[in-house]
């Protein structure tokens, strides 16, 4: 019954946090020339958050799995916090919040660079590929909006 429960908090937060995101954007100022302003992609994502936060609370009204045999215990949920689950959330909540603070003193490409780097990391990638990955990473995204999309980056 945990899952069920976690599920339906879950989803429906999705959905109000989805909501609250899409009324704030009409506060965004008028696009100016193009046919799409600043408030577009929060919706977008507010509306993909909307579409999996109702596939999540639908998802949470299937029968719970019942294990071979009458008498078999019910299985509730499958996924469990493990210690290490624990540590990559904390890790990267606080790794956030540093970013935050910190991408507007340092610039965005070290940062990002820091930043995915020890992401990866405490996520169990080599040293290598951790940091190969949080370069090209950061390139092609600088490179997406900084030249391509024309986005004033910190």
């Amino acid at each position: 019954m945990k899952g069920r429960k976690t599920d339906i908090i879950t989803g429906a937060g999705a959905i109000a946090f989805a909501v609250f995101v899409i009324g704030m954007s009409f506060r965004f100022p008028a696009s100016r020339g193009a046919d799409f302003g600043p408030a577009l992609f929060p919706r977008v994502i507010a509306g993909t958050l909307i579409v999996l936060g109702t596939v999540l609370l639908l998802q949470s009204r299937k029968p719970i799995i019942q294990a071979e045999g009458d008498n078999a215990p019910v299985l509730e949920d499958q996924y469990t916090l493990s210690s290490i689950g624990l540590r990559n959330i904390i890790i990267t909540v606080a790794a956030t919040v540093v970013y935050i603070v910190v991408v507007g003193k340092l610039g965005f490409i070290p940062t990002t660079v820091v930043f995915l780097f020890v992401l990866m990391k405490a996520y169990g990638l080599s040293l290598a590929r951790s940091l190969l990955f949080s370069c090209l990473s950061t390139g092609f995204v600088f490179a997406l909006f900084s030249m391509v999309l024309r986005v004033v980056l910190p």
